[in-house]
């Protein structure tokens, strides 16, 4: 039986609060408010609603009894909050690649053993520009349109010493359209966050041209994050539980829903 939209809706609305029993572990789930589609998909009011991840926590809570309280936040904020430890029993996700140089870990002190998926980064630009960005190299004394506060890989030292110019964006809608705009020559973000924004917000995908951009940001693993207070014994069941849903489809299915 397929779901009809609105009670899958309610289906994960009604996950996030599960019944005050002794044996309960309560996390506290950290959402990126409107830049981590389809990873974190949340409401025009910062209500969490669905998207992968936010899916994935969902099913693991109706196996074990978890209390998962959302918080959805801006990324600048996220990050700040994980640094104070505010909330140190919490999950969300991360991947080793976002570890910099001076191993400022942030969301990704400590990722599940499991990697949930991979992702490739893609290149769009629009059809009327007829370079070809092969490698960052091809970039220089060009601009870049990324996402405010995100790293990536392959493309810092650049921008650093300034051999490649860029524009930040609060979202994957306004980055497509600084492009469309002409505010920079292209927009490097994940492939499956490019394609979930074009078909979401209805931009006209035949003025853009995607192409594959591993030579110039490399792909990654995303993983689920954890703060120092979550329990080892929860960590490795998580483990666990990520192997199960791999075999059974059921990951795949969760990625499925958000192509």
């Amino acid at each position: 039986m397929k779901l009809s939209p609105a009670l899958y809706s309610l289906m994960i609305m009604l996950f996030w609060v599960q019944p005050d029993t002794v044996s309960a572990e309560e996390l506290s789930y950290l959402i990126i408010a409107n830049q981590a589609e389809p990873f974190q998909i949340n409401t025009s009011n910062h209500q969490a609603s669905s998207g992968i991840i936010s899916d994935v926590i969902s099913l693991l809570a109706t196996k074990k009894p978890f209390k998962i309280v959302p918080h959805v936040m801006p990324f600048k904020r996220y990050n700040h909050e994980i640094k104070a430890k505010t909330y140190t029993k919490w999950i969300s996700y991360g991947s080793p690649a976002w570890r910099d140089n001076k191993q400022v870990l942030t969301q990704n002190k400590r990722l599940s053993k499991q990697a949930l998926f991979s992702v490739n980064h893609t290149l769009v630009q629009l059809n009327s520009d007829r370079n070809t960005y092969s490698n960052a190299e091809d970039l220089f004394g060009k601009t870049v349109i990324l996402l405010k506060g995100f790293s990536y890989p392959g493309l810092t030292t650049f921008i650093e010493n300034d051999q490649i110019k860029k524009v930040e964006a609060r979202s994957h809608q306004s980055a497509l359209q600084a492009l469309i705009n002409k505010r920079g020559e292209v927009f490097i973000e994940m492939e499956n966050r490019i394609r979930y924004a074009i078909k979401q917000h209805s931009i006209d995908q035949s003025r853009l041209k995607l192409t594959n951009a591993t030579n110039i940001t490399p792909s990654l693993d995303i993983h689920l994050s954890y703060g120092d207070n979550v329990s080892q014994d929860t960590i490795n069941w998580i483990d666990d539980q990520i192997v199960i849903m791999k075999a059974n489809a059921q990951l795949e299915s969760i990625i499925n829903r958000y192509q």
